[in-house]
C-alpha cells in the first residue's frame, strides 16, 4: 500500500483565471459521499460553485455546467477520460485503492490526479486548489 494520499500529475498550467466563478463538478452515486464532499468543497473553495451529477455524467454534462475541474468517483473518472472529457478540463478521481497497478492506469487515461478516499479537506485543498486558478482554497483549520 502506497502512503502517499494524492498524486496530482502536471496538466500543463492552472487554468487562466478569467474573473468567472469557478466550477467544481462532483460526479457520485452515492448519496452521503456526494453530500460531505459538496459541503467541504463549498466550505475550502468559498468563491467556486459546486455542483454535482450521476456518476454515469457524459463530457456534455461537463461542458453545460462549464466545470473548471470535475472530481469523480474512480469508475466514473476513469468512463469519462476513455469518452474524451472536454479539452482543459482536469479530471480527479477518488478511490480507496491507491495501488502502483491503479495509478499507472490514470495516468494512462489522463486522469489528473488520484485522492485517497474518504478525502479530508486538506487532500482536496492539495488536489484542486491549482487546478482552480483564482480561487483559493479557506483555512480549513
Amino acid at each position: 500500500m502506497l502512503r502517499h494520499p494524492i498524486t496530482v500529475r502536471g496538466v500543463g498550467s492552472a487554468p487562466e483565471y478569467t474573473g468567472a466563478m469557478p466550477v467544481i463538478l462532483v460526479l457520485d452515486d452515492d448519496v452521503a459521499t456526494r453530500d460531505a464532499l459538496v459541503e467541504t468543497l463549498r466550505n475550502l473553495f468559498t468563491q467556486a460553485r459546486v455542483v454535482t451529477a450521476p456518476a454515469d455524467a457524459g463530457r456534455d454534462v461537463v461542458a453545460r455546467e462549464g466545470a473548471s475541474v470535475v472530481l469523480a468517483s474512480l469508475a466514473a473518472a476513469e468512463r469519462l477520460c476513455r469518452e474524451g472529457a472536454p479539452p482543459g478540463v482536469p479530471v480527479v478521481a477518488l478511490t480507496r485503492e491507491m495501488s502502483p497497478d491503479t495509478l499507472l492506469s490514470t495516468e494512462a487515461l489522463g486522469i489528473a490526479g488520484v485522492v485517497r478516499a474518504p478525502a479530508p479537506a486538506e487532500r482536496l485543498a492539495a488536489a484542486l486548489g491549482p487546478m482552480l486558478g483564482g480561487s483559493r482554497p479557506r483555512d480549513h483549520r
